[in-house]
């Protein structure tokens, strides 16, 4: 059993029981620690107290009272309170919804505005890339044509 446990049995009442072996290392704790039996004797004596106070029942029109005293708070507030402060809800909502709008708009504006330059951007490399294929395809168109001539190719000509 560790400090911390020890602790945590004084400071927990409704914990679960101890058995035989933790009671003796739990008592063996307090004999060794006068800090930890200090705080088991306060922590017991506060429970003692506790066990002593007794509340008071609640009168028959305790209901009644409290909604009563609801009632004329509500009455108590002034009538500018009530116009500025009961409709915060929906202003909020209202103001929430706007400024998504905004944020939107704006984001959608400054996505648009960049889209041409990136698309410019991308399409000059894949234009010369494009270029190259059809230059490499010609190339290729020509030396297929070069063999349609073999008498210009036959090493037997006179």
């Amino acid at each position: 059993m560790t400090r911390e446990q020890v602790v945590d049995i004084i400071l927990n009442s409704t914990g679960p029981p101890l058995n035989e072996a933790e009671q003796t290392e739990f008592k063996r704790w307090l004999d060794q620690e006068p800090e930890l039996r200090t705080l088991f004797e306060q922590q017991q004596a506060l429970f003692r107290a506790m066990d002593l106070w007794e509340s008071e029942a609640p009168s028959s029109n305790f209901d009644q009272a409290v909604y009563a005293r609801i009632q004329h708070d509500a009455e108590a507030q002034p009538f500018w309170h009530k116009l500025l402060f009961a409709s915060w809800k929906p202003a909020l909502a209202a103001g929430l919804a706007a400024a998504a709008l905004l944020i939107g708009t704006l984001v959608f504006d400054f996505e648009s505005t960049q889209e041409p330059t990136q698309v410019a951007a991308k399409s000059a490399p894949e234009a010369e890339y494009y270029e190259e294929i059809e230059r490499v395809l010609d190339d290729m168109e020509m030396l297929v044509n070069f063999d349609a001539f073999p008498e210009l190719a036959s090493p037997g000509r006179s």
